[in-house]
């Protein structure tokens, strides 16, 4: 298996030095996030075809050339399901590879399959099969293994090879674009970026909140994100839901509030109480009019027929043009339409603006408006 091992600068060098002329690389990373906030990057791949590089990123101290050749707008990085990677990056290098170019997107599109595994995507194009037992490596554990290397390295390998296979079938279906505006999306709205003062809005079933309840949520909602990022521990390991909710709706303003109930664990209250307690009295004494606007649960009944019919146009786009259904649109889409249609306009939601506007949108936009 051709391929290079770097784990100094002179190597980093040298592969900054192949990729520099490249119009296309693949790329894919290794790692680790079993008791952490952000993932722990453990090995990077990067395949040009003649040439293929694994970079162990511990020992490496200047990032620099990476960051410029993950920003390069010259150089396509070809990914397989990659938002995972995305956050990798952005924790990893302080910035997200842009253009990309996802393949499991790809496949979808050209109706391959939806959520396509690598595993199945190269059995599809190239008839290898991968196999999978170096999946739960700890790929932060040095000296790593050749078996390790060598899986690692097939993740770009095969990448690099089916990917012009992709692009040619995609051409001519006129579809590239879309499938580079769709892999664009996974850069955006990274779970590890998220503003901590709009955190509480993620949490589910809080729609019974009054709205000075949700000022308490809000404030210890951004505490547990703050917390979780400066410790670099899973937001649970700091407060779990149920935790946060039960403080909100309890309207805690003091340790002793929490001291001696079920609802929140000792160890929460040791470690955190004298904070919790400040930002309650804080959220206590806020003015009304900076109260955040209660969360409106929508009871709208959802029209069967009607989700039915835009079910099955759906599923005759999604025939007519070889393309994943569930990729083309999802099952609240088709309820947003219903539900503005009762409210006198049937709308499109924002998901389907761009390509979907006119592959299924129009489409169901019409089927709305069937007596």
């Amino acid at each position: 298996m051709n391929y290079h091992y770097i784990d100094d600068d002179a190597g980093l060098e040298a592969l900054l030095t192949a990729c520099a002329a490249a119009p296309v690389i693949a790329l894919d990373t290794e790692f680790a996030r079993f008791n952490t906030y952000y993932p722990m990057i453990g090995l990077l791949q990067i395949g040009l075809g003649h040439d293929n590089y694994l970079l162990d990123p511990l020992p490496i101290k200047d990032l620099s050339g990476l960051q410029a050749l993950m920003k390069c707008p010259d150089t396509l990085k070809v990914v397989h399901s990659g938002s995972e990677d995305m956050e990798v990056f952005q924790y990893w290098l302080d910035c997200v590879p842009t253009p990309i170019f996802d393949s499991q997107i790809a496949a979808a599109m050209l109706g391959i399959g939806h959520a396509l595994s690598y595993q199945k995507l190269v059995a599809h194009f190239l008839s290898i099969d991968i196999p999978k037992g170096e999946t739960r490596s700890d790929w932060l554990a040095r000296p790593l293994r050749q078996s390790q290397l060598d899986y690692a390295a097939q993740d770009v390998i095969h990448l690099f090879e089916i990917y012009p296979m992709l692009a040619e079938l995609l051409a001519e279906k006129g579809r590239v674009e879309w499938v580079l505006s769709e892999s664009l999306k996974l850069t955006q709205d990274l779970p590890t970026k998220i503003d901590p003062d709009a955190a509480y809005l993620k949490l589910k079933g809080i729609s019974f909140l009054t709205a000075r309840q949700l000022q308490y949520l809000r404030a210890f909602c951004a505490f547990r994100e703050r917390e979780s990022q400066a410790l670099n521990v899973p937001r649970n390991r700091v407060l779990d839901n149920d935790e946060l909710i039960a403080l909100a709706l309890n309207e805690v303003q003091s340790v002793a509030e929490m001291r001696g109930v079920e609802w929140i664990s000792r160890r929460a209250v040791s470690r955190f109480g004298e904070a919790l307690a400040e930002l309650g009295s804080e959220a206590g004494s806020v003015t009304e009019a900076v109260l955040p606007a209660r969360i409106a649960k929508d009871a709208t009944p959802v029209n069967k027929n009607k989700l039915d019919r835009l079910r099955r146009v759906v599923a005759d786009q999604a025939k007519q043009y070889g393309i994943s259904p569930e990729l083309l649109c999802r099952r609240r889409d088709l309820e947003a339409i219903i539900k503005s249609d009762i409210q006198g306009r049937a709308m499109l939601p924002s998901h389907l603006s761009g390509w979907r506007e006119a592959v299924v949108g129009i489409p169901l936009l019409a089927a709305i408006g069937q007596s």
